[in-house]
């Protein structure tokens, strides 16, 4: 089998799994505020991009030209420091990854090659910790496809990147709906994230 089709037959594969692991409908908890976020997408927006504390825990599935890898995946988010940690097939096995804008700029570029390296592209952080709420970079223009009952965002096009969000889900013991499942692409790139838990506070 060619090396291409093995790749892509490989990312479907994984594309199945975790569509298998999205049956369980229910996010695990924890912390998380207990309250329910606001029903108008404005107002929703707002209050998600001013979250600084949370983290997740899920996987992810990447498709990078013919290369292609599902790994675990951990998220965690505090103030302006964001923390990637991803654990699968990738050289050694993982990946760790922390910005902070009070990083040297020379030390946020080397570590930012060395991520590129590893995956083989070059991911959006600074985007990524609103996207996996479900909401824009504030920093950047945004074209925001938004659903039509409660005020969740559908999709998103923002710096070259789409963002769909086909699922979501209510976190166990309280009654919020965050995402569940998220689609990112931009050619040759496309990730497909699955949250299994939320934790954390604003």
């Amino acid at each position: 089998m060619p090396r291409g089709l093995r790749q892509s037959v490989q990312f479907a594969a994984a594309l199945a799994v975790l569509a298998l692991l999205s049956a369980c409908r229910s996010l695990a908890p924890t912390a998380l505020p207990a309250d329910e976020l606001p029903a108008s997408w404005p107002e929703r927006r707002a209050s998600l991009q001013g979250w600084q504390r949370y983290a997740i825990e899920g996987r992810v599935a990447v498709q990078a030209g013919n290369e292609g890898f599902t790994a675990a995946l951990r998220w965690a988010q505090a103030n302006e420091r964001s923390t990637l940690e991803l654990q699968g097939p990738l050289g050694a096995g993982a990946v760790r990854f922390e910005h902070s804008p009070q990083q040297a700029p020379l030390e946020t570029a080397a570590a930012r090659e060395a991520l590129e390296a590893q995956l083989g592209f070059a991911l959006p952080v600074e985007s990524l910790r609103y996207w996996l709420l479900g909401v824009p970079d504030p920093a950047a223009v945004a074209e925001e496809s938004v659903l039509e009952s409660g005020g969740r965002l559908g999709a998103l096009q923002q710096g070259g990147w789409r963002i769909d969000y086909p699922r979501y889900a209510a976190v166990a013991g309280s009654r919020l709906e965050l995402p569940e499942t998220i689609e990112i692409r931009r050619d040759p790139v496309r990730l497909r994230v699955r949250i299994a838990r939320w934790e954390g506070n604003r």
